[in-house]
């Protein structure tokens, strides 16, 4: 291709008006990663905002929850 343009009558002033032309009649990558990137931060948003709601149930201490056993045992302790 770049033969075709050197040998070509004016040489490479074609070629390069050529690619002026196409660099900015298109849409380039940077559009497109920009926009997957802003998707991303969109995403991220509502997954950390989702992950809080849910940290807020987490109680402060796991303690075990007595039950309405008489002898006073609580579940899941020691056996014995």
């Amino acid at each position: 291709m770049v033969m075709s343009a050197v040998s070509a009558p004016g040489g490479l002033v074609p070629m390069a008006q050529r690619l002026e032309e196409a660099r900015t009649s298109e849409i380039g990558p940077g559009l497109i990663a920009f926009s997957i990137v802003v998707l991303l931060a969109i995403a991220t948003f509502f997954l950390l905002r989702s992950m809080m709601h849910h940290i807020r149930k987490v109680p402060p201490t796991f303690d075990n929850e007595p039950t309405d056993d008489p002898s006073g045992r609580t579940s899941g302790g020691d056996v014995g």
